[in-house]
C-alpha cells in the first residue's frame, strides 16, 4: 500500500476496528514509513485525551510521600503525631491512597502488563467482536514474526482457538489464543517489543512469563491448575519453532 492508502486506514487502526490482516499490513508499512508514523502518533494521543478527559490523576505524590516519610519518622513520631490531626489521616488514606506507600514500580512494565491483561480480557467478554486471522493469514503473519509454525499446547490440554492481530502499548502482537474446557491462556507474540522484561508478574488475578530470549509472553488466570506443565510447554514450542 502507498501512504495516501495507509493514512486512510490510520484512525480505524488506532481504534482497533480494520480487519486484522489489515491491521498487520498498516503496522508493517508505520514500521518503515515515518511520516504516517507521526500522523498515527498525533491520532494516538489525541485518543488517548479524549478518553484520559476529566480523570486528572493527583499530583504532587512523590513529594508529598517524602515530606510524610519524614515527618513520621521513628524520631519525630511521638512529637508530631498530634499536629498531623485527623484531616490529614483522612487525606493520606481516603485521598491519595496506596500511593504513598507503596514502592515507585517501573510505569512501562506496569502499564505492559495492563495491556497484556486488557486484551484477555476483551477476549474473554467480547470474543465475537474481536478480528480473527483466517489460517492462510496466521500462517504468514506468525511468519513474518519468526515461528515456523504454531506452538502446540495440546500435550498439556490446551487447543488453539484463534489468533488475532492486537495493540498493547501502541505495539503490533499476534495474540494466540489456547482453550481447554473452562481455561484460557495466551501466548502473545512481537518482533517489534525490545524492551527486557523478566520474571514472574502477576497482575489482576493473570499471570505474565516472557519465554525464552523472543519477545513471546504466557498469560493465563493465576488460578490455571497446570500452569507449571503450561509454562514448560510453552517455552519449548516457542524455542523449538523461532526461525
Amino acid at each position: 500500500m502507498e501512504c495516501k492508502d495507509i493514512k486512510k486506514l490510520l484512525s480505524p487502526f488506532v481504534d482497533d476496528e480494520l480487519r486484522a490482516y489489515d491491521a498487520f499490513t498498516v503496522a508493517e508499512h508505520l514500521e518503515v514509513c515515518s511520516a504516517c508514523r507521526r500522523e498515527m502518533e498525533v491520532l494516538r494521543r489525541l485518543d488517548e485525551r479524549l478518553k484520559t478527559a476529566g480523570r486528572a490523576p493527583v499530583e504532587g505524590v512523590e513529594e508529598f510521600r517524602a515530606h510524610l516519610l519524614a515527618l513520621f519518622s521513628p524520631w519525630a513520631w511521638a512529637r508530631r503525631w498530634r499536629g498531623v490531626g485527623a484531616a490529614a489521616a483522612v487525606f493520606l488514606f481516603l485521598v491519595v491512597g496506596r500511593q504513598l506507600f507503596s514502592a515507585p514500580a517501573d510505569p512501562e512494565v506496569a502499564a505492559f502488563s495492563d495491556a497484556l491483561v486488557a486484551e484477555m480480557q476483551q477476549n474473554m467478554t467480547r470474543p465475537f467482536s474481536l478480528a480473527w486471522l483466517d489460517p492462510q493469514s496466521m500462517k504468514d503473519v506468525l511468519h513474518q514474526e519468526g515461528l515456523a509454525h504454531l506452538p502446540n499446547l495440546g500435550p498439556v490440554g490446551f487447543h488453539l482457538e484463534g489468533a488475532r492481530v492486537c495493540y498493547p502499548l501502541g505495539q503490533v502482537f499476534v495474540q494466540l489464543v489456547y482453550r481447554n474446557q473452562s481455561e484460557e491462556v495466551s501466548l502473545f507474540v512481537s518482533r517489534r517489543w525490545t524492551r527486557s522484561l523478566s520474571g514472574v508478574s502477576k497482575h489482576e488475578g493473570f499471570t505474565i512469563v516472557p519465554l525464552g530470549i523472543r519477545a513471546v509472553f504466557l498469560v493465563s488466570k493465576e488460578s490455571l491448575d497446570n500452569f507449571v506443565d503450561v509454562r514448560q510447554l510453552a517455552e519449548e514450542e516457542v524455542d523449538a519453532l523461532t526461525t
